[in-house]
């Protein structure tokens, strides 16, 4: 075999190898970090948690505000809602599935590859030698079409789980709210920017239980 056409096997099988790792690392961090950060950009033009009667200084002449407000933990409801962790494990499952059929496409392209590699091209003529080349760039663009099709049904998936959730929640807090009556209903995250300063004022054991009952009884009708 020609030291020019083995170099040439070696960069392309190698770049493919790369970027097959790449998107199987980054596929196995997914289900860890599922619909958490893009829960959090989530916006509700509805009602929002209620905040405690404002502490007004000496030199203040506008008497306070009147508003009932309310604030459930986003982190918490992440973590407890029925809905979201059911999503969570359809992602990570299909996530699971989809790299387990990339693995088997890899192996057949590398049983190949070492094909390619193994054969005596002394004696090859220059169509042969770039019908071999042609065939480990097709092996590459093959696995690459793969990962990028399994990319987006994947980013397909979280989309249309992150609707559902969204507009679970917001479902939720407009029924919620006709007996609570609340002016705004804040979603708050642990590592936000609006500090508590009247725990009362936490209605998250309630968003959460009223989520899963919903959810639940959703399921029920679905399976009769």
């Amino acid at each position: 075999m020609s030291k020019r056409f083995l170099l040439f096997l070696l960069i392309a099988w190698n770049a493919l190898l790369t970027g097959a790792v790449i998107w199987s690392l980054s596929r196995s961090r997914v289900p860890d970090r599922l619909l958490k950060e893009k829960l959090s950009g989530i916006e509700l033009d509805t009602v929002s948690p209620q905040l405690a009667p404002v502490a007004w200084a000496e030199g203040d002449t506008l008497p306070p505000p009147e508003a009932k407000i309310a604030f459930f933990m986003m982190d918490s409801l992440q973590a407890k809602s029925a809905l979201v962790k059911e999503s969570a494990e359809r992602v990570r499952s299909e996530g699971q599935r989809m790299e387990n059929n990339l693995q088997r496409e890899m192996q057949k392209a590398q049983a190949r590859y070492n094909e390619l590699v193994a054969k005596d091209h002394t004696y090859s003529t220059q169509a042969e030698v770039k019908a071999d080349q042609a065939e480990v760039e097709q092996l590459g663009e093959k696995i690459q079409r793969l990962q990028a099709d399994s990319q987006d049904k994947l980013d397909e998936m979280q989309a249309r789980f992150l609707n559902e959730i969204a507009s679970d929640l917001k479902q939720f807090l407009e029924e919620y709210n006709k007996q609570a009556g609340y002016d705004y209903i804040f979603s708050i995250q642990d590592a936000g920017q609006i500090w508590v300063g009247n725990k009362a004022l936490d209605i998250t054991p309630a968003v959460v239980k009223g989520l899963n009952a919903r959810h639940a009884q959703r399921k029920q009708a679905q399976a009769k």
